[in-house]
């Protein structure tokens, strides 16, 4: 079974990812809400338009209270100015404009016009060049990981050459199924590297976005990359462990696996210094930039060649017996 897409339906950014943003420029004296209803009134005030003020579910007082004002608005407090920075970064790759200061963050398409009444920094995604040793797959082989170049910022990554012996394994840091596969079979794919049996092209994607994860789908594509850039052997093992939390992962928990596997890859994460590469990477999956030319219909997706494996993921001897059929 697999993970069907589901995009998110807002997000945040923030100036926090100095790399990835630009347009941040101090408006009025910024707003001081102690409540998301206080943030809602602000926001109202400023001109913004709220018939249909939708709170969401809060687990505990651990997590931001976040509000949606129909399909367009975001309005979010956070708990502190961290779990707000966390928020605002992993929104970042969705590259949508955010307003924001201290704990608070106001999405919506009029920004521009609301920092003049509520203040703040507005804040927009910006191209940025990807991770060094992965574009868009961390490649394994007999010799371990194979070193790339970084994506450019406006370039596209080389085509990786596909035949009946390349396994490629999409994956979505938060997907449960993911981390059944990489359980089941990880040490399997990691023997079929070794003998070269098998080139392993590992491809991770953001597709299960929420405000109450705190985004960690994209921050845990990114903190991916962040060790891949700094630490190749260390991005496996980071990927691995961030799809055994699966969907119990929030964006503390990312950034605290980011720093245990990679050390320095969780300020690098916060930084947001693959925010632009983690939303273009996930755009062109999602595009059809695959092994079979379809779009990425779900995750985990795991293709051997061009042929797409739609067995039991956590059955090692039913994967074995499809990549024997090749």
């Amino acid at each position: 079974m697999r993970s069907r897409i589901r995009r998110a339906a807002a997000g945040l950014v923030g100036c926090a990812a100095l790399l990835a943003v630009a347009g941040c420029a101090p408006g009025a004296e910024p707003a001081t809400p102690q409540s998301l209803q206080e943030l809602s009134a602000a926001y109202v005030d400023a001109g913004g338009a709220c018939t249909d003020l939708v709170e969401q579910f809060r687990a505990s007082d651990d997590d931001p209270a976040v509000a949606t004002c129909g399909a367009d608005t975001v309005l979010t407090l956070a708990v502190d100015e961290a779990q707000a920075t966390r928020l605002r970064t992993g929104a970042l790759l969705l590259d949508q404009p955010v307003l924001w200061s201290g704990r608070w963050l106001v999405q919506d398409p009029d920004v521009d016009a609301l920092q003049d009444a509520l203040g703040g920094q507005v804040a927009r995604l910006e191209p940025a060049d990807g991770p060094a040793n992965l574009a868009d797959a961390l490649v394994v082989d007999a010799g371990g990981v194979v070193a790339q170049d970084a994506v450019p910022a406006d370039g596209e990554p080389e085509a990786l050459e596909v035949d009946g012996t390349t396994i490629t394994v999409v994956v979505d840091p938060t997907c449960d199924y993911c981390g059944r596969f990489l359980e089941a079979n990880g040490e399997q794919l990691a023997a079929w590297a070794v003998d070269g049996t098998a080139t392993i092209a590992y491809r991770p994607v953001a597709i299960g976005d929420t405000a109450e994860s705190g985004y960690a789908s994209s921050l845990g594509v990114a903190a991916v990359a962040c060790a891949a850039d700094a630490d190749p052997d260390a991005a496996l093992p980071l990927l691995e462990a961030l799809t055994a939390r699966g969907a119990d992962l929030d964006a503390t928990g990312v950034v605290a696996l980011a720093d245990e596997e990679a050390p320095g890859a969780g300020e690098c994460v916060e930084q947001g210094t693959f925010a632009w590469w983690t939303r273009q990477a996930t755009e062109r999956a999602l595009a059809g930039d695959l092994p079979d030319g379809q779009p990425l219909g779900g995750v985990p997706s795991i293709y051997v060649g061009e042929r797409l494996y739609s067995g039991d993921v956590a059955d090692p001897a039913a994967f074995a017996a499809f990549v024997a059929e090749g």
